[in-house]
């Protein structure tokens, strides 16, 4: 063999011998275990064209809310997803989490701080419980008369109602069919544990308040939206409709008057106000829209109900009682004078957790039942 050959094997056998060194130092150092990979990205929506709307950009918030909710409520502590305003009054979606619960991480492993072109707010709440009555304090002379009371007939709306065999709620409006009329409330109020059936007699006041059957029957059940009792259920409504010539359409002394027969759609910000059984007249603001909601039946609270297209009403806006009230409008001016929304219905109350008030956006529960409010300016 030539010098020349033996030069060129000596070269081939040094580089196979270098790369046969690197691929198994590559090999052997390599770690045992894969690098974890963040988990999928949450679903967002393309970005809004320039020079949106304000009721666009909210409509889109609440679509990438809704495209997000199963992952969001998979966070331990997560009860519920809605969409509100930031301070500088751009929607943001909001994620509430039961402060009980363990901190709650944000970022890849939790929470994200943004989905889209939309901040990610994370607020203390929940659970949210459908609420026994509460005693209610006595009354001055200007807050009219206690709603726990029996009322002569025909009686007003915002007083203590129930099921001969359920506690309390609240008579929350007076609705029609363009033929007859029917005391507006809550199915939790009107069916007992869902046990109710139409013809069933309902009383005034409800029965933890003293009313009893035959004396102070006031209605009977005329139609009700089942809740489903399930964390993957779709629950608009809790309402019911009872028949019955014994409600005004009017409030108590203390209270706000009569309701408007036309409905407003809610939106963060808007500021409303109720009459209830237990907190009479108060006054609060839409906190969120469009929420998704855990909401607790039954004394032991082992019964969760998911409701969907929800609003959010802030803050100490109502207590256990004021189940079946009817959310209207407030709409004055600074020398109190009322403007065109004034009084107009927003939401049925059903549930809440002391600082947070929930409930059904009315067009829903009048569609469910075919009536309309009657309100001044109703012709039924």
């Amino acid at each position: 063999m030539t010098p020349r050959r033996n030069l060129v094997l000596a070269i081939t056998i040094a580089v196979i011998t270098c790369v046969g060194v690197g691929i198994h130092w590559t090999l052997t150092s390599w770690p045992t275990r894969p690098p974890t990979l963040p988990p999928p990205r949450l679903p967002t929506r393309p970005p809004l064209p320039p020079g949106a709307s304000a009721q666009e950009m909210l409509a889109a918030a609440m679509q990438v809310q809704s495209d997000s909710e199963a992952t969001l409520f998979a966070v331990p502590g997560v009860v519920g997803v809605g969409v509100g305003f930031t301070d500088a009054g751009t929607p943001t979606i909001k994620v509430f989490v039961d402060p009980s619960a363990s901190p709650v991480p944000r970022g890849l492993q939790g929470i994200p701080e943004a989905l889209g072109l939309f901040p990610v707010t994370v607020e203390p709440a929940g659970p949210f419980r459908v609420l026994p009555p509460e005693p209610v304090a006595p009354a001055s002379a200007n807050e009219g008369p206690v709603p726990t009371g029996r009322f002569d007939r025909p009686v007003p709306m915002g007083v203590s109602t129930g099921h001969t065999r359920s506690t309390a709620g609240t008579i929350g409006a007076v609705v029609t069919d363009g033929e007859r009329r029917y005391a507006l409330s809550n199915w939790h109020v009107f069916v007992p544990g869902g046990e109710g059936q139409p013809g069933d007699v309902l009383l005034q006041p409800g029965p933890v308040d003293g009313g009893s059957d035959p004396g102070d029957a006031i209605a009977t059940l005329a139609a009700f939206e089942p809740v489903v009792l399930s964390p993957f259920a779709s629950n608009r409504i809790d309402a019911a409709i009872a028949r019955t010539d014994d409600v005004l359409p009017e409030t108590p002394v203390g209270g706000y008057g009569s309701p408007r027969s036309a409905t407003m759609a809610a939106k963060p910000g808007l500021q409303v106000q109720k009459y209830g059984r237990t907190t009479r007249l108060t006054v609060g603001e839409v906190e969120a829209v469009n929420a998704s909601i855990n909401v607790t039946y039954g004394s032991a609270g082992s019964q969760v109900a998911r409701f969907t297209g929800q609003i959010m009403v802030c803050c100490n806006f109502s207590k256990g009682g004021d189940s079946g009230s009817l959310i209207v409008a407030r709409d004055l001016d600074r020398d109190g004078n009322a403007g065109p929304d004034d009084r107009k219905p927003v939401a049925l109350l059903f549930a809440g957790d002391g600082r947070l008030t929930i409930a059904n956006p009315i067009d829903l529960v009048l569609d469910r039942f075919d009536v309309m409010i009657v309100g001044e300016d109703a012709d039924g």
